[in-house]
């Protein structure tokens, strides 16, 4: 094996010049690179993003430390107060001191004829009509005759309660009611009444038994007449034993 050829020491002078040689020359660029550094990413790119490198690009303006946000910097402000403009004048002027008004005008119309004229030549506003008097219809008064038919049911109906609630007829018994108790009550009050003159046709002096028998008598039959009729007056129906 060769042996590796010894190094030669340089000089401390030579050293030193090459060193300085080195630290001044220009760093090399390559021609097919732009201005700007560009980072290896984005080589081979036809553009280059705005700020898509690490820090704006070379070429741009720093924004300065003294331009920050201030508070409330982007918010709607309102207009500067200005002085409110003066009111319009709404009344008319006043007549000048000097101008004197119109005096002796007048027109030759008649306003009295021409308002009577109008007034009898203008047709009439409503049409009359004839007044309706419900007291000459020929049935003013008198019930409709709905009313009548409904009536007559609703007697009907009470009527069929009515026999609903009697007891149902018994052999030997007889029941009056309606028509037939009024006749009885009827032929009571006729009894009552000629009792009643025989009762005043009797003496006042009554001195024999007989006499006062037949008072008493006609009395108590009185008393039993009134008693009955009475009673019948308030009763709806009576029944009374045949047998």
């Amino acid at each position: 094996m060769s042996e590796p050829a010894p190094q030669v020491a340089q000089p401390p002078a030579a050293a030193g010049q090459q060193e300085a040689a080195l630290a001044h020359a220009p760093r090399y660029r390559s021609k097919h690179l732009p201005d700007a550094p560009v980072p290896c990413s984005l080589l081979g790119e036809k553009a280059v993003r705005a700020r898509g490198t690490m820090g704006p690009g070379s070429r741009e303006e720093l924004v300065s430390t003294s331009k920050w946000l201030r508070a409330h910097e982007h918010e709607p402000r309102l207009p500067q107060p200005a002085k409110p403009a003066p009111k319009e004048r709404r009344k008319a002027p006043l007549v000048p001191r000097d101008e004197a008004p119109l005096m002796g005008m007048s027109s030759g119309k008649d306003f009295v004829q021409t308002n009577v004229l109008e007034a009898t030549q203008a047709a009439p506003k409503y049409k009359e009509q004839e007044e309706v008097r419900y007291v000459f219809k020929p049935h003013f008064g008198e019930l409709p005759p709905y009313l009548r038919q409904r009536n007559k049911e609703l007697a009907e109906q009470r009527a069929a309660a009515e026999r609903a609630k009697q007891p149902p007829p018994e052999e030997g018994v007889q029941v009056l009611q309606g028509e037939e108790l009024a006749e009885l009550v009827r032929h009571l009050k006729l009894k009552w009444q000629s009792l009643n003159e025989v009762y005043v046709r009797l003496p006042c002096v009554l001195d024999t038994p007989s006499k006062r028998r037949r008072k008493e008598e006609l009395e108590a039959q009185l008393a039993e007449i009134e008693r009955d009729v009475r009673m019948l007056s308030k009763a709806t129906s009576v029944r009374i034993s045949t047998a």
